[in-house]
């Protein structure tokens, strides 16, 4: 299943690189590319896309201008960001807008096919579920592709491999990813919204992990397991930058730039450390497990 791209950016430039970088690695083909905002939602809407990779600051409207536009007239396609951007609360207002991914300026050309690769790959994944659904099985009689012990596996391996499997956040973070995973099973829909998934763990009064947790202690769990998690990437990076892990989890779960970041403060070269986005940490795995 071959997904279609739009593309706005104001920089010829970067259009013509994701086009190329696009083309080139067989992810897809592009309908077309925009270099302003105002009529980007209505030719998101009349062309339909699968993916829209969308700059952040654009003439006319912004990015997140176009995404809210975009959804409310009945979108139902992926977004990728470009931004150079680091302002964490227009960040957040992207993510709740629709973003499913940042990349960061000046462009990495692994980063972009990376990001894209897992999209795709996810849309995929929906198609296929959502052809099953409607042409072989009722939806009351739908049986789930994948079972929760493929998924709990799945997760499993991931963790150890970024090594946060031990680490006293990760099954909270593991509760968070199946209740996600199982949702999606009976919609075909991948959404997070953190602030769902913790009150939905907190509705238990021992969740089922043992012990009882407020609101502030989950996050700062989950917090920590995933910064955990880039510094283990970061030491990755460090002993060996084509590290197969390395390549793969840096674009895929972090922002590569927040990576890079990390390995500086770990070899005493910068007093900033990498940040996380938690988001897109959950989407990295959700993509990465199916």
């Amino acid at each position: 299943m071959s997904s279609t791209f739009i593309i706005i950016d104001d920089d010829v430039n970067i259009r013509m690189m994701l086009r190329d970088l696009i083309v080139r690695n067989e992810l897809g083909r592009v309908f077309c590319e925009l270099e302003e905002g105002m009529e980007a939602a209505n030719e998101i809407l009349f062309y339909n896309p699968d993916v829209v990779i969308v700059d952040m600051l654009l003439p006319g409207k912004d990015g997140i201008g176009i995404i809210e536009e975009a959804v409310t007239g009945g979108y139902k396609g992926k977004f990728i960001m470009i931004s150079q951007v680091e302002d964490r609360a227009i960040i957040s207002k992207a993510y709740t807008a629709g973003v499913v991914f940042f990349i960061n300026k000046p462009i990495n050309s692994v980063e972009v096919v990376s990001v894209i690769g897992h999209v795709t790959k996810s849309l995929e994944f929906e198609k296929s579920f959502r052809l099953i659904k409607n042409t072989v099985y009722n939806l009351e009689e739908t049986k789930p592709i994948e079972t929760v012990v493929s998924f709990d596996k799945r997760i499993d391996q991931v963790f150890s491999d970024i090594g946060i499997i031990n680490e006293s956040g990760a099954p909270y973070l593991k509760d968070i990813l199946l209740r996600i995973l199982k949702k999606e099973q009976a919609s075909g829909r991948r959404e997070i919204v953190m602030k769902t998934l913790y009150e939905e763990i907190l509705e238990d009064e021992k969740t089922g992990l043992g012990e009882t947790i407020n609101l502030r202690s989950l996050e700062q769990k989950i917090r920590r397991t995933v910064q955990k998690a880039l510094t283990t990437i970061a030491l990755l990076g460090i002993e060996d930058y084509y590290n197969i892990k390395f390549m793969d989890y840096s674009t895929t779960l972090f922002d590569l730039k927040q990576v890079k970041q990390e390995m500086e403060y770990i070899r005493n070269e910068s007093y900033a450390r990498g940040k996380i986005n938690i988001k897109k940490f959950i989407e990295g795995v959700c993509s990465k497990i199916k």
